[in-house]
Order: C-alpha cells, then structure tokens, then sequence
C-alpha cells in the first residue's frame, strides 16, 4: 500500500479490479457466443445481424442510461463498439456483403475518425489558437521531407479528438500548393479501420480515386485517396496495431510529390 492509499481506497480499488475482470470475461463470454451465432447464421443461410435487434438494443440502452442516471453517451459508445466486435465476426465469418441489412464492406470494417489533417497558413499560430481558444495540447511535432520539399507536422490532441496541422516549408510544398488553390483547412479526414487489404480490394472495386496502395510500416498501415474535385474531401483509411504516432508520412508526402497532387 502507497503513502497516500488509504485501507478503504485499497479495498475499493479491489473491488473495481474485480470489476474489471468480470466486465472482460463477459466480453470474451459474448464474443464466442456471437461466433457461434455466426457460424450458424453461415451454416443455415440466415442473414447478417438484423436491424431490428439493433434498434432494441439501442432503445435498451437509453433507459437503462435514465432509469439509473449514467450518461447516455458512455454507455452508447461502449454498446457500439461491442456491436461493431460483433459484426467484425460475422463479416469474418460468413463474408462481408451488402445484403438486407444494407451494410457496405467498409462499414463493417469502420471503427472511428482517427484524426482531421488541416492545412495552415503559419503553424506557430494555429498552434497558439488550438491551445489557447480550444484547450488542445501539443502531443508531436516533427519535420518531414520529402524527395523535393518538406512540412512541419504538429499532432494535437484534446481528450480523444486529434487534428494534424500541417505546414508547407516552401512554395513548392505540396501543403503550400494546397493552400494557394484551395485555401487554409481541412486537408484529409482518416477514418481508422481493420483489415486495410479487404478495404482496398473493396474501395478499388467501387472505383474509388486511391492516391496510394497500402502503405506500411511497424504498427500502421495507411491508405489514402485523391482530393475530389466535387466534395473536396480526400480520405485517409488508417489501421493501427500501435495506438500513437504517424511512422509512413514520409511515403505520403513523396507519394504526394510523385503523383504531384496535393
């Protein structure tokens, strides 16, 4: 027991371990049941996880949160990422496809926006303005370079939002072109999924304008499509298995230089 650990908060802090190894043996308890509820969905010719059930679960969800006034938003983010687990399984299992319950292949392999890149015009400045107007905090800063050109890269995080701001080192920059054609701001949105190679084979069948294959390095793959024209909107598709950091930005920005895109 540590100086400042009183005996009850030792007995409490037993409790919540207990807790904690009861929540996880449920969680594993569930995940194998909902392989085999794949598995005999598969097996029988039954349809993937139904909207229905879905629904009621969600309703379920909500009056538990009021009925014992817990937030609803923790209890939903919890209850959806176990939902996702299990459609993780049945797309494993039985295959992932759009059938009646209109779910796409990416969906199913879609866990959360892993981070917003911005476009800045000075990095000294957006810095200051995301600490002091927001609340942000610096959490990274690094100078990639390129084959021709370089950027500095600023990672802050407040809570488990993360933006990225970026900034051209010269003229040439493919950041500072960005910003003389479209202006300061949003410069991709990366969406954080599993099995990036099923992905890929998914975008590229629905013929989606992919700046890069899968780029790898030790804990992260990445992918990331042109900017459309249209929407203005270019998309990262990111898979960790190391929770932190961005190893492959060089490869982005030569890959950027090469294709002279930006």
């Amino acid at each position: 027991m540590s100086e400042s650990e009183t005996p009850e908060l030792a007995r409490l802090r037993t409790e919540i371990d207990r807790v904690n190894d009861a929540l996880l043996a449920l969680l594993l308890e569930r995940n194998e049941l909902c392989r085999k509820i794949a598995e005999h969905k598969r097996d029988h010719g039954i349809s993937m996880m139904q909207q229905g059930r879905l629904d009621a679960l969600q309703e379920k969800v909500r009056e538990f949160a009021a009925e014992n006034d817990i937030d609803q938003a923790y209890l939903e983010e919890i209850f959806d990422a176990v939902t996702a687990e299990a459609c993780w399984l049945e797309d494993t299992i039985i295959g992932p496809s759009e059938g009646e319950d209109g779910r796409s292949a990416l969906a199913g392999r879609t866990r959360r926006i892993d981070h917003v890149a911005i476009a800045v015009e000075n990095m000294d400045e957006a810095v200051a303005m995301f600490e002091q107007r927001y609340g942000f905090s610096v959490a990274d800063r690094q100078k990639v370079e390129g084959d021709f050109t370089g950027m500095t890269m600023v990672t802050m995080r407040a809570g488990r939002v993360t933006v990225v701001l970026c900034e051209g080192d010269s003229p040439n920059s493919n950041v500072r072109q960005y910003i003389d054609h479209y202006g300061p701001g949003v410069q991709h949105v990366a969406i954080e999924v599993r099995d990036q190679p099923g992905m890929v084979e998914d975008l590229t069948a629905r013929e989606a304008n992919l700046l890069t294959g899968v780029i790898s390095s030790p804990g992260l793959d990445q992918t990331f499509t042109k900017r459309d024209a249209n929407t203005g909107m270019q998309f990262e598709f990111i898979t960790r298995t190391d929770k932190t950091g961005f190893n492959n930005v060089k490869e982005l920005f030569t890959a950027m230089e090469r294709e002279n895109v930006f």
